[in-house]
C-alpha cells in the first residue's frame, strides 16, 4: 500500500494528521494566565536581594549541579555574610533535566528511570521514583521558615530539591 503514495503525499499526510492533533501540544503561557500565577513568580524572583545567581541545567545525567547550588548558597552566606534572605538562586531545567522536577507518580507511570537510564541508589534498578525530590533531613525539630543557627546542621548540606526549596531556590521547567 505504501507503494501507492509517493513521499511528498505521505509526508503531507502524516503533517496533516499531526497538525489536527493539537491536544498534545503545549500552549505558551502569557501573564494574564490564571495557570501562570504571574503575581506569585513575580514576588520571588523581583524581590529586593543583594544576590541573584542563575544556574542551566540541561542535562539531567549532570547532577553536580545540587552541590554547586548548596555551595553558591552556603558560600554567599558564610563567606561573604550575605543574609540567607538576600540570595535569590535559580536553575533553569531544560531539556533531560526537565524530568527531575517532576514527582515520583510519573517517574513511574512513564518509567523516567528507563527512558533516561537512571538508576535508583537503594536499588541499583531503573529508577521509579525521583530520587532528587525527597529530602532525608529530618526538618521536624526546625521552627518552619528559620534556618538552624548551627551552620553544621544538616539543613545546610542537603541538596535535593526539596531542601534547596527550603533555603528558597526556586526550581524552572
Amino acid at each position: 500500500m505504501l507503494n501507492r503514495f509517493s513521499r511528498r503525499a505521505l509526508l503531507s499526510l502524516v503533517g496533516g494528521a499531526a497538525i489536527h492533533s493539537t491536544s498534545t501540544w503545549a500552549h505558551d503561557l502569557r501573564p494574564d494566565d490564571p495557570s501562570y500565577r504571574f503575581k506569585e513568580y513575580e514576588a520571588i524572583v523581583n524581590r529586593n536581594v543583594q544576590v541573584r545567581q542563575v544556574f542551566e541545567w540541561p542535562n539531567i545525567a549532570n547532577t553536580i549541579l545540587f552541590a554547586n547550588v548548596r555551595n553558591a548558597l552556603n558560600g554567599f552566606q558564610f563567606s561573604y555574610d550575605v543574609p540567607s534572605e538576600d540570595i535569590q538562586v535559580v536553575v533553569q531545567a531544560y531539556s533531560t533535566a526537565n524530568a527531575a522536577l517532576y514527582d515520583t507518580f510519573i517517574w513511574e507511570k512513564y518509567r523516567w528511570g528507563e527512558a533516561l537510564a537512571v538508576r535508583d541508589p537503594q536499588t541499583n534498578q531503573f529508577a521509579t521514583r525521583n530520587i532528587w525530590q525527597a529530602t532525608s533531613v529530618d526538618y521536624t525539630t526546625l521552627t518552619p521558615g528559620h534556618q538552624p543557627s548551627d551552620r553544621n546542621h544538616p539543613f545546610y548540606d542537603d541538596t535535593s530539591i526539596e531542601g534547596l526549596q527550603r533555603r528558597r531556590v526556586l526550581f524552572l521547567a
